[in-house]
């Protein structure tokens, strides 16, 4: 097996020799990212961080470019459930389709408060429903402005909001019947 060393430098430099089989530092074999689902923050102060801290490992936490959600299967755009939050969301929703290989695009709603979203945020996700999967409103935990970020354990809402945000991405496997548990058991013992 060979391997071949690539360098790029300066034009007016010469490139640097290529070092020997025995010079070369061993590149450890990573495993490619298991991870499929993306979390990408629609503005500053959406919430994305405290959420992709909520959320399973599986969920990473990118920057909005359609480059970092190229080859992924799920995309969750974070937004504050705000008139300015939406909009931003519709920009980044709107970034996201534009590329060849969109993922499914799924919108989290984070409220900014205690009380209703304002009728301009919600006649805005109405219009936007249309372009993404699901969408998944997130509750305000007040007591987390007050507390330090290793202290902020989820709320009961807060944490079932997430399994359903977790459920919309990831549906569960289509069940079987009784029947065919059976047969596909009869087929593992044989």
């Amino acid at each position: 097996m060979t391997t071949t060393v690539m360098t790029t430098c300066a034009p007016e430099t010469g490139a640097p020799p290529d070092p020997s089989p025995s010079e070369r530092p061993a590149t450890p074999r990573t495993a490619p990212p298991t991870t499929d689902v993306v979390l990408v923050s629609a503005h500053g102060g959406s919430g994305a961080s405290t959420l992709a801290a909520h959320l399973p490992d599986t969920y990473r936490e990118v920057a909005l470019t359609p480059v970092t959600v190229n080859g992924t299967n799920h995309c969750v755009v974070v937004a504050a459930a705000t008139v300015d939050g939406v909009i931003a969301a519709t920009h980044a929703v709107r970034r996201l389709t534009s590329v060849s290989s969109a993922p499914a695009i799924h919108l989290a709603l984070v409220r900014d408060g205690l009380g209703h979203e304002p009728l301009g945020a919600r006649a805005r996700v109405r219009a936007l429903s249309v372009f993404v999967a699901s969408i998944t409103e997130v509750p305000h935990v007040q007591r987390w402005r007050y507390e330090a970020n290793e202290q902020r354990t989820p709320s009961l809402q807060y944490a079932k909001a997430v399994a359903r945000l977790v459920a919309a991405v990831e549906p569960p496997p289509a069940s079987t019947s009784r029947a065919r548990r059976r047969q596909q058991q009869k087929e593992a013992v044989s």
